[in-house]
């Protein structure tokens, strides 16, 4: 049984238990509950409890005991003297300085008294001389008692009429005499010294006071008090709240002021819009008010007032038109053509020269752009491309007829152009910190100066991003990607970066769409597509086989910012300045990109219709004709692997279904056409991983189940066959007594057996060693495919080759989380069997890489002695071949990561 506190078991109450236990807190709580006695009273077990605890740690809190309160026996009388004596001093000076304080006082109030401010609408407010009449009138009234009778003749509007006059005087020699104007507040507080702590303090504590302000309707003082809130720290509730209050005193041109630098701050706040149109609607802006209105209703449709306003805009709007017509019919004007030439001319010029100076403007753009191309980089070296491409769409979208749409990607100013390339430098060398502040510098520079090219900032929020993520600040990093995405939609860097941080922080349902939306762009960046393999089985032993119901929906790509869609080359990833010809090449390549795209549809169905004919060879020529136009999409090829399969073309059905499986790796018709082909190809073993990796992801397919109890058994049959055959080859031996000459000659015909059996055995290795040849994996999912085959066959000479090919930097990357027991000791026994005699340089490096995989502490610490043993094996044998590439120290060094 255990106890009824802490629930601790009825053994622990035990001496040998407690001289045992080193735990100070369950001691503790042993000692608990004896004490309480709810187990029985046990004053030495509790007495050895408290030593024990003593023992272990002397300055336990459940040592401690109360002392009892003092009494007069526990002091002597020289202790009461000394004390007595203290609370008679102590008496004596409060009562002295309670008298100075009322003495200083009364004199303060004699000298002061008529320098105070009077008591709001009381008779001080008088001057001294009524005051002095109205108290002595006072004085002389007296309290005359009353006749019941009286009350009859009592008028009471009479009386009331004369209150009401009394009141009436009063008030106005109140406000004749008004008390001294109070002091004026500063608009402005004076923050040096402040820390950010005190300044969010000071600039919280003044927009209180104005609000409440503001709810007693004293809207004057409110704007004070925001001012002053907004002069010790800026922010987007203390604008609104002014802009508000100003709007009260009907302040029009600074409640504008005031929205303006909301949305400045805050793009799309609602409140700041929702104030500049009733702004607008005064000052009879109308249609800058309704745009307003359309705005907010566009980010929130059941905004009631939203609604009421834009109809009441509209009304005013209606009323003035018939009026603005009739204005309109005025005099007529008679218009003359004036010879203007040298107006021409000079025009002419001036616009020559606005080219040409922007001709510099922009080759200084390239130059500028080529100089930092390798700029912060997530993952990939041609992502620069893209979102300068990005960067084009958006500002030729936004801003045509400016420098920026016609220039592609517009130029930083100087000083934020610096601060970027500083930001770089820092970034390069590994100072993350710094290189925040100065991108954080750029930024806010750029945004000071108002309107600019949105790919820029975007870049910039981008690299910031990546320093956050390299410092471990995923929220911040993706606040940072969230902005940059804002201003560039579907733009590749923010997006994996953003990715990265949602799948440290374990957030990955968001990074699966991310890496998704990534690919949906660019298909042949692996680290995503490695990313969603990894997450896909994260997802499905977390969510189990509905995950995918689990996930949020993935925003669709549209075509013009999918980079490599389209292999035709149609899109463009360099920024170049646009000249008149520039843009009819683009205009071209759009056109010839809708072309392809049309083409590749009408191809595709006319393939379709035919499988549904059953005409499969024509199928596949039309597919082959779409993989022309268009080498990504997945369909096509699974398509085309399917009319394979009809026309029992089995390896090009499996080669379809591996470059489909490369771009996509989780994609079921691909794993099941070529499960379908393997058993073609008689492969029944790979045939049934494949099914199920297609049932590992959808359970729900009954082909893949029928088709898998199939090859099981066609599996089962063959094993039976090649047991059966091995059996029919035993042969009946007839024992016979022999003489001498017997004997050398069955001595003769068994090295002639011997020597066939061995014939037999080499070639069925050489079978293997052709079965199994080794290529350089391109990815991580190639190098686990071709590790399980060597591991399945414990080909230790096929992983030796493997281990050359590979360069060793690459393995933890190609390992990825994949590191188990057994890849391990395959390794060790193929470098220590194959590999070392040739090169132990290579060695060390492997053994040195190793131990940077994932999971290598995992595997490390679940080894047998054995297999330790092993490793240490090989660690002596590199002691003794020397080489240049490590010393003896190196050695020891790696050893001592290897536990050994």
């Amino acid at each position: 049984g255990t106890t009824k506190t802490y629930q601790i078991p009825i053994g622990h109450l035990d001496y040998k238990f407690i001289e045992k236990c080193t735990d100070v807190k369950h001691l503790e709580k042993i000692l608990r509950v004896l004490r309480s006695g709810e187990e029985g009273c046990y004053p030495d077990l509790t007495l050895f409890c408290e030593k024990r605890i003593e023992h272990l740690h002397p300055a336990s809190r459940a040592l401690r005991k109360d002392k009892p309160a003092a009494t007069a026996s526990d002091f002597t009388a020289e202790e009461w003297e000394t004390i007595n004596g203290e609370l008679m001093s102590w008496v004596t000076e409060m009562n002295e300085d309670d008298y100075k304080s009322q003495f200083i006082e009364t004199d303060i109030l004699h000298e002061r008294q008529d320098n105070l401010p009077p008591i709001r609408c009381s008779s001080s407010c008088l001057p001294a001389n009524q005051n002095k009449s109205l108290q002595s009138k006072q004085r002389n009234k007296k309290n005359v008692p009353r006749d019941y009778s009286e009350w009859d003749k009592f008028d009471v509007e009479k009386e009331c009429s004369k209150i009401d006059e009394g009141c009436d005087e009063n008030n106005s020699k109140a406000r004749f005499f008004t008390r001294p104007s109070l002091p004026v507040i500063d608009k402005k507080i004076d923050t040096t010294g402040m820390t950010k702590k005190d300044k969010i303090f000071i600039a919280t504590r003044e927009k209180e006071k104005g609000n409440e302000a503001f709810a007693i309707g004293d809207y004057m003082e409110a704007v004070t008090y925001y001012t002053r809130s907004i002069s010790v720290l800026p922010t987007v509730a203390a604008y609104n709240n002014k802009a508000q209050a100003e709007i009260k005193l009907q302040h029009w041109h600074s409640a504008l002021q005031d929205c303006e630098k909301v949305l400045d701050m805050e793009p799309g706040n609602i409140k700041a819009l929702m104030r500049r149109a009733t702004v607008h609607s005064h000052l009879q802006n109308y249609q800058t008010a309704i745009e307003d209105l359309m705005k907010v209703l566009y980010a929130e449709p059941e905004n009631a007032i939203a609604k009421k306003n834009l109809l009441e805009i509209e009304k005013k709007l209606e009323d003035i038109k018939p009026v603005s017509e009739t204005k309109s019919k005025g005099k007529k004007i008679l218009i003359q053509d004036i010879e203007d030439s040298e107006g021409g001319e000079e025009r002419g010029e001036d616009i020559k020269e606005y080219e040409r100076s922007r001709g510099e403007k922009k080759k200084k753009a390239q130059k500028h752009l080529s100089d930092h191309e390798g700029e912060v980089n997530g993952f990939l070296n041609h992502d620069q491309k893209g979102e300068s491409h990005e960067a084009e769409k958006i500002s030729r979208s936004h801003g045509t007829g400016s420098l920026s749409a016609d220039g592609g990607s517009s130029l930083l100013p100087p000083i934020a152009a610096k601060l970027k390339s500083e930001g770089n430098e820092l970034f390069k060398s590994g100072q993350f910190g710094e290189a925040v502040l100065k991108y954080s510098a750029a930024i806010e520079y750029v945004m000071g100066l108002g309107e600019q090219n949105p790919g820029d900032i975007s870049i910039l929020y981008s690299n910031r991003a990546a320093c956050y993520l390299k410092e471990g600040n995923c929220s911040d990093c993706i606040q940072d990607c969230n902005r940059a995405l804002e201003l560039q939609p579907f733009s590749l860097k923010p997006l994996l970066r953003r990715a990265m941080a949602y799948e440290s922080m374990e957030r990955y349902r968001q990074a699966y769409i991310d890496y998704k939306t990534v690919l949906q762009i660019d298909s042949s960046i692996h680290a995503a597509s490695d990313s969603v393999n990894r997450i896909t089985k994260t997802l499905i032993d977390q969510d189990g086989p509905s995950w995918r119901e689990k996930l949020p929906p993935i925003p669709v790509v549209p075509v013009s910012a999918q980079l490599h869609r389209w292999d035709a080359g149609n899109f463009t990833s360099e920024t170049k300045p646009r000249s008149t010809a520039d843009a009819n090449r683009e205009e071209q390549l759009q056109m010839t990109s809708e072309k392809d795209e049309e083409k590749f549809k009408t191809l595709k169905n006319e393939g379709n219709d035919f499988v549904k004919k059953g005409k499969y060879e024509e199928a596949v020529n039309k597919y082959s004709e779409c993989m022309k136009l268009n080498t990504k999409e997945c369909t096509v090829y699974t398509n085309r692997a399917l009319c394979y399969l009809k026309l029992y073309k089995y390896e090009e059905a499996k080669q379809d279904c591996d470059h489909v499986l490369q771009i996509e790796d989780s994609n079921i018709k691909a794993f099941y056409r070529r499960a379908l082909a393997y058993k073609g190809l008689q492969n029944y073993q790979a045939s049934v991983d494949d099914l199920n990796k297609v049932l590992l992801i959808d359970p729900n397919v009954l082909e893949a189940k029928k088709e898998l109890q199939q090859i099981t058994q066609l599996l089962s049959l063959e094993s039976n066959a090649v047991a059966s055959s091995q059996q029919k080859q035993r042969k009946k031996i007839i024992i016979q007594e022999v003489t001498e000459f017997d004997e050398q000659k069955e001595g003769q015909s068994a090295t002639s057996e011997d020597a066939v059996s061995e014939e037999v055995r080499t070639s069925a290795l050489l079978k293997t060693a052709e079965k199994l040849s080794i290529s350089e994996p391109t990815n991580a999912y190639d190098f686990g495919q071709i590790l399980n085959t060597v591991n399945a066959n414990k080909d230790e000479c096929a992983c030796a080759d493997l281990l050359t090919i590979i360069d060793p930097p690459k393995l933890p990357v190609l390992l990825s989380n994949k590191l188990e027991g057994e890849i391990f000791l395959i390794f060790i026994q193929s470098l220590a069997c194959y590999v070392l005699g040739k090169d132990p340089g290579l060695v060390y490096q492997h053994l040195f890489y190793l131990s940077k995989a994932e999971r290598f502490k995992v595997v490390l610490a679940l080894l047998s002695k054995n297999e330790k043993e092993q490793v240490q094996q090989l660690f002596d044998l590199l002691s003794e071949k020397q080489n240049h590439q490590y010393s003896l120290e190196d050695l020891e060094s790696l050893k001592k990561v290897y536990e050994l």
